[in-house]
């Protein structure tokens, strides 16, 4: 029977049970038809009023995480109904969230908006911006957006193969709906960022997940160059998604190497490359791009979001040329266009040195709370550095990554496990994605970091939950 653990609840009882429902149900602990005890016996069972119950259930009910059924109970529902632990909610009153789980790319030190409004109201121009334009974006935008891919990310970009979409999460939909077609296979690391687990098989195209190379410690490198080739042998693979640089969620930033291995593998059997880019404004140096290795094959998507304006939602596409009409129909018929407005005060930023700006401040934030981690697991298997945004903290197998993620829950503490970003069936993979980029204020960082060691100090003791598969 489901039993939650309230040991260490804060905010209101009822809020917390429905909390830690939603959590089992995005673990996997529960599952889609699992029956919850009745109202009346959990009750019982957690010494608390049969009110406090039904307060959960109901609330759990509108979120639609599970349903009733006259006379036979209440039961969990589709799992596709759950909240993505990705997307941000509204807060419940009296309950306090210390969020370790997403990455927002420590959003109150970007530009001034305010201040660019003003600047803007004052150019006469201002009104074009209110108009419809070019789906692929204006010409100018477009030259703007080439010189960001060539300054932030090192790549050999040009205005004319360059289009702007509403962030990259919005390229990313675009690309693939541009580049293939229902039941293409698609390559993607076994560990890897988790919208794209849901995107491909809406779009009907199939994922075929490939092994990392590990090094001495075990810790997992790139996608396997050998593994990618010997799945292009046994599928009939259309295109591979990369994170180079920072990947979500092991941090691993491929070495040149890496990136040649992989790059002969696409030119052998004809792979259209995605390199999906967030992270690499925040990185001082860069390796080279796909985009110089397979140009012909490339589709490099960059954003401004983490760096600088998240609210604004403006990313690039540098798509090769027989593509580029298709990229243009896919923004149309998505979204028509990136609004040309948000597209201008990007723009704006980019060419004022605000961007840069920016980012050293960002820089600074991210050394310091990434030496403060360290500080307080010394002895923790991890992968990161001082200017990426989240760390992968690997943990050993008595302290179920899992339970930890439930456990720091309960003490207002939000943080993912590996389990969300897994693309096979199984893993030997124990880890849990700390974030450093969401938490504004460094003490309550601090406190963060502090339930977060507790939780993981409390799990060592604790059965693991039943593995899910599928």
């Amino acid at each position: 029977m489901w039993k939650p653990d309230l040991k260490n609840l804060k905010g209101p009882k009822y809020l917390g049970v429905a909390k830690v429902l939603e959590q089992d149900i995005l673990s996997g602990r529960l599952v889609e038809g699992d029956k919850l005890p009745p109202q009346r016996e959990l009750a019982y069972q957690l010494g608390v009023t049969l009110g406090t119950i039904t307060r959960a259930y109901a609330e759990a009910e509108r979120k639609k995480l599970v349903r009733g059924e006259t006379g036979r109970g209440t039961f969990v529902a589709k799992t596709a109904s759950a909240h993505s632990p990705l997307m941000l909610m509204p807060k419940a009153s009296g309950i306090q969230s210390l969020d370790l789980a997403r990455n927002l790319g420590l959003a109150h030190l970007n530009p001034d908006l305010s201040q660019m409004l003003v600047e803007l109201s004052a150019d006469p121009l201002v009104n074009t911006l209110n108009e419809y334009g070019p789906s692929e974006g204006t010409g100018y935008h477009r030259e703007i957006g080439a010189q960001f891919l060539q300054e932030f990310y090192g790549a050999p970009a040009r205005a004319d193969q360059t289009l702007v979409t509403c962030g990259a999460q919005h390229g990313i939909q675009v690309a693939f709906q541009a580049l293939f077609n229902r039941g293409d296979a698609i390559a993607v690391d076994a560990m890897i960022y988790p919208p794209i687990l849901s995107l491909l098989p809406t779009l009907g195209l199939q994922i075929v997940p490939i092994e990392p190379e590990r090094d001495a410690l075990g810790n997992m490198r790139a996608m396997s160059a050998e593994a990618l080739e010997g799945a292009c042998s046994k599928h009939t693979i259309r295109g591979v998604f990369f994170i180079p640089n920072a990947q979500n969620p092991t941090t691993h930033t491929m070495t040149s190497t890496e990136r040649r291995k992989l790059a002969q593998v696409a030119e052998k059997y004809n792979l259209m490359v995605i390199e999906d880019d967030p992270y690499t404004p925040f990185l001082s140096s860069h390796a080279e791009s796909f985009l110089e290795l397979v140009p012909d094959r490339t589709v490099l998507i960059g954003s401004s979001s983490k760096a600088m304006s998240p609210g604004l939602r403006v990313g690039y596409v540098h798509v090769p040329h027989p593509v580029k009409t298709a990229f243009a129909n896919a923004i149309g018929e998505s979204t028509w266009m990136a609004s040309p407005l948000n597209v201008e005060i990007v723009s704006r930023w980019i060419t004022t040195g605000e961007l840069q700006a920016t980012l050293m401040r960002k820089r600074e934030v991210l050394k310091e709370r990434f030496h403060l981690l360290k500080a307080m697991f010394p002895d923790a298997a991890m992968q990161g550095g001082e200017e990426k945004l989240f760390v992968w903290l690997q943990l050993p197998e008595h302290q179920n990554a899992e339970l930890v993620e439930q456990n720091a829950l309960l003490r207002g503490v939000e943080v993912l496990s590996h389990r969300h970003f897994q693309a096979g069936m199984r893993t030997d993979v124990n880890a849990l994605r700390v974030s450093l980029s969401t938490i504004d204020r460094p003490e309550n960082f601090k406190e963060a970091l502090m339930h977060l060691k507790a939780s993981i100090s409390q799990t060592g003791n604790q059965q693991a939950p039943r593995p899910m598969v599928g």
